[in-house]
């Protein structure tokens, strides 16, 4: 069993492949919890399906290749005078992690400054009562439209009717609702915590403290900006499209396990030749050791209890592995037939096109062999 670890729903818009450089916290936490060599951790973020999060669309007239007229249709560009009105779109479960009480506080203290701002808050949750008796002693159920529960297909349809997405939460790891309001054509304005600040690239956020004060700053520093035009989310959407497609991240996914199997020679994978000196994951001489005892070696490291605990677990699989080796050997087990890959290509508007691979010779003895039988 290989030791190379893989942490998915974490992710900066740069470059994700196994590198020293980048430690993103919960890449961090690993390396360090269970002693393993940076180089060895793979960090894949999460992907959104872009074409379920467009922004307002207007169509335009085009002249394509030929000369001939096209219809196409293109976001909607946003600009606001004095007195024209922003809305702040939440849409979270209300709970005090997702930073409600935050909420709470910071909402009056919004629309006192900023009379031409509404809100529009999606969700439920225990804090949902908190909220409305805010409402009630602030008299803003005008200025604020609570949603309740939305089903994920609807998410969209709510977000296109703001411009600022507001996520106040105290804890996240990754905050994939962002990369949609972000999709949508809103600009978002959260907390630094978690993985948060390594989602999206700075022109489509603005950042603050988990605290009250440095909240409500924020969000007026987003609104005044948004209304001096300064914000311009035109290209919000093309640019999480090509950052979080599923296409990378499969790619990305497949990479890890061809380096973990040996598809991939080392320096294919880690882009250079490891070291040869001692580190967490490899002996003394440079080479990689996965015997029982050295790998006991390391989760002991790994915390007062928890490398104990770890021990025991590792242990009591082991004992596991080796009864069902006994039981039903290795060597009984039918090994399942290859699928027949897809090679991706693209056209030249960039769009993906997926032809089914020729069948090798081998692939159509084995199928000869499979209808004979």
């Amino acid at each position: 069993m290989s030791s190379a670890s893989v942490i998915h729903g974490r992710s900066s818009y740069a470059n994700l492949e196994p590198t020293c450089a980048e430690l993103q916290n919960s890449k961090e936490n690993t390396v360090l919890r269970a002693s393993l060599d940076p180089v060895m951790v793979s960090v894949i973020p999460n992907a959104v399906v872009a074409e379920n999060f467009y922004p307002l669309e207007r169509p335009s007239t085009v002249s394509n290749a030929l000369g001939s007229p096209e219809t196409r249709h293109q976001p909607v560009q946003r600009h606001f005078g004095p007195n024209d009105d922003i809305t702040i779109v939440v849409i979270s479960r209300l709970f005090y992690n997702k930073g409600t009480d935050l909420l709470v506080a910071a909402i009056p203290r919004i629309l006192a400054a900023h009379p031409k701002v509404r809100f529009i808050i999606a969700g439920s949750g225990p804090k949902a009562i908190d909220l409305e008796q805010m409402l009630e002693r602030n008299v803003l159920q005008d200025r604020v439209e609570m949603l309740g529960p939305v089903r994920h297909e609807e998410v969209r349809d709510v977000m296109v009717r703001g411009h600022i997405y507001l996520h106040p939460s105290l804890t996240e790891a990754f905050g994939t609702v962002i990369v949609e309001a972000a999709s949508c054509g809103l600009y978002v304005v959260c907390t630094r915590v978690g993985g948060i600040p390594e989602v999206l690239p700075a022109h489509m956020t603005t950042f603050c403290k988990p605290e009250e004060d440095d909240l409500v700053d924020a969000t007026g520093k987003a609104i005044s900006a948004m209304r001096a035009n300064k914000i311009h989310t035109e290209r919000f959407h093309d640019q999480v499209k090509m950052m979080y497609s599923w296409t990378d991240v499969a790619q990305r996914t497949e990479r890890v396990y061809d380096g973990i199997t040996g598809a991939l020679s080392e320096e294919e994978f880690y882009g250079h030749f490891p070291s040869l000196g001692w580190t967490a994951t490899r002996g003394r001489a440079g080479v990689q050791s996965f015997a029982l005892i050295d790998r006991l070696k390391r989760y002991y490291g790994c915390g007062i209890w928890a490398g104990k605990l770890f021990c025991l677990c590792v242990v009591i699989d082991y004992l596991i592995f080796v009864f069902l080796e006994l039981w039903f050997p290795r060597v009984n087990i039918d090994i399942c037939r290859d699928w027949p890959k897809k090679q991706i290509v693209k056209n030249s508007d960039g769009q993906i096109i997926t032809h089914a691979r020729k069948h090798s010779g081998h692939d159509h003895e084995r199928r000869r062999e499979h209808a004979e039988i």
